[in-house]
């Protein structure tokens, strides 16, 4: 992958991706999962905020390491313990 591809595209996505209307979707989404959760494109780490306590762990399959880099506080402060499962 190029540099772009690499460093900048997540950084983009993270603030685009990081909107009113899109939180709102991530929030109602979220509301009704439980038990373990595979989140398959974790990214930044967007919906770790919305994870209701009904969950029990998150298995996180993101390939970008700069996505995963940026989703740590996100993680960090979270209640739902999440796992890098994969693709790193």
């Amino acid at each position: 992958m190029g540099f772009y591809q690499d460093q900048i595209l997540p950084r983009f996505q993270d603030k685009v991706m990081d909107r009113k209307p899109t939180r709102e979707v991530r929030a109602r989404v979220c509301a009704g999962l439980e038990g373990d959760v595979v989140e398959v494109g974790f990214g930044t780490g967007l919906n770790a905020p919305y994870y209701p306590p009904e969950i029990t762990k998150v298995f996180a399959i993101e390939p970008s390491r700069v996505c995963m880099r940026i989703a740590r506080p996100r993680i960090a402060a979270s209640p739902t313990p999440v796992e890098s499962a994969g693709l790193d």
